[in-house]
């Protein structure tokens, strides 16, 4: 009997272990999925992100750069709302000559 015994915490074994990659499996799908979904959101969004860090931030009783006319041209929503766009366009652009170049290159 206890060679039975061995054989059936074996194949309960084999059946945990079997259900266990199942389970990773479908668990790396989903982080496949959802890194392809990041990696789609930050092509789309690269240029804006980018342009954002280089905007200045004015914190509370701070000036930006000491110029009020400055300051006030800087803190502008529709100013910044036009290099957003601007910087997607530019980076989009940017994107396309890369793969254009790289496919010329890389082809031959």
């Amino acid at each position: 009997m206890p060679a039975m015994s061995r054989s059936t915490k074996a194949s309960r074994s084999m059946n945990a272990l079997d259900e266990e990659i199942r389970r990773l499996r479908i668990k790396a799908k989903e982080l496949e999925s959802e890194i392809d979904e990041n990696f789609t959101y930050f092509q789309q969004h690269s240029g804006s992100l980018f342009v954002r860090s280089l905007l200045p931030r004015k914190l509370d009783g701070e000036e930006l750069t000491g110029y009020r006319l400055l300051d006030r041209v800087l803190e502008n929503e529709n100013l910044q709302n036009v290099l957003l766009r601007f910087a997607d366009i530019l980076a989009e652009r940017l994107g396309d000559g890369l793969n254009w170049l790289v496919t010329r290159v890389f082809k031959k």
